[in-house]
């Protein structure tokens, strides 16, 4: 019987080796930020160094400002982080000045596309993104819009959601579903806005700030959360006298999610 054991123990450590490689969930990174102009392009390196350490597999940058048909600065993130970058606008391109939501993504990317959320009283309409991600063996489809804030503008917030969700139906079904965006709302009306889908966020700071990530829970479940936070340069004065150090500036947060495998029924 002795000479068995070594054997079984073998095997056991194969048989444990294996399995995770079989049962083991994907997870995906998604950071959904804003840079403003007092931190992006001055703080470049920063910013880079922060993203780095947050590994995002997606980086979803809000309110980004082009000049004309000149490039997307932010954009220049995409090499050093190994990412392809996209960039989802509502002003034509011969404007001269755009604004828009840029999109980078380190997972291969199937299909990507943008619509307009229209509003009822006529004002300009806002741009959403959307890709189709293939993240291990799962495809997952990431949506993007900045909804209009303000409790005055409530009814065209109402239709921006309506026309974000019959965009979302109109695309093939995926292992999870996430929008990455700016939401005008709290927590509350953003059920009723996207119902069935989830809030990430968890503290007052991201929750003023308006950046989210929403997901389905039967699709994928929350395993991280984290605020995206650049330091700000410490007081030049030293000494008792010296003012405090400057709080923490929010960029916006990190999510990282567990895909839930599909069912076998699916």
């Amino acid at each position: 019987m002795p000479r068995l054991l070594p054997r079984c123990i073998a095997l056991c450590l194969v048989l444990s080796a294996a399995l995770p490689l079989q049962a083991r969930p994907a997870h995906l990174v998604v950071a959904n930020i804003a840079l403003p102009e007092s931190v992006w392009p001055s703080r470049r390196e920063q910013v880079l160094a922060l993203l780095t350490r947050a590994t995002p597999d997606v980086l979803v940058v809000q309110d980004v400002h082009v000049q004309g048909s000149s490039p997307v600065d932010v954009c220049s993130l995409a090499q050093p982080l190994r990412m392809h970058c996209d960039f989802v606008s509502a002003d034509p391109p011969s404007r001269p000045h755009r604004r828009g939501t840029a999109l980078l993504s380190a997972r291969p990317v199937m299909e990507d596309g943008a619509t307009l959320l229209h509003a009822q009283d006529g004002s300009a309409p806002v741009a959403a993104g959307y890709l189709r991600l293939l993240v291990g063996q799962q495809q997952v489809r990431l949506y993007t819009a900045s909804l209009v804030a303000g409790q005055q503008h409530h009814p065209r917030r109402l239709r921006q959601a309506a026309d974000l969700r019959n965009w979302m139906n109109s695309h093939a079904p995926a292992a999870a579903t996430l929008i990455a965006g700016r939401f005008g709302s709290q927590h509350a009306e953003l059920q009723q806005l996207m119902p069935g889908l989830r809030a990430a966020r968890r503290s007052a700071a991201a929750q003023t700030h308006g950046l989210d990530v929403l997901y389905q829970n039967q699709q994928a479940r929350l395993h991280a959360v984290n605020l995206l936070e650049l330091q700000e340069p410490a007081p030049l004065r030293q000494g008792a006298d010296a003012p405090a150090s400057p709080a923490p500036l929010l960029l916006g947060l990190v999510v990282e999610l567990e895909l839930q495998q599909p069912s076998a029924e699916a």
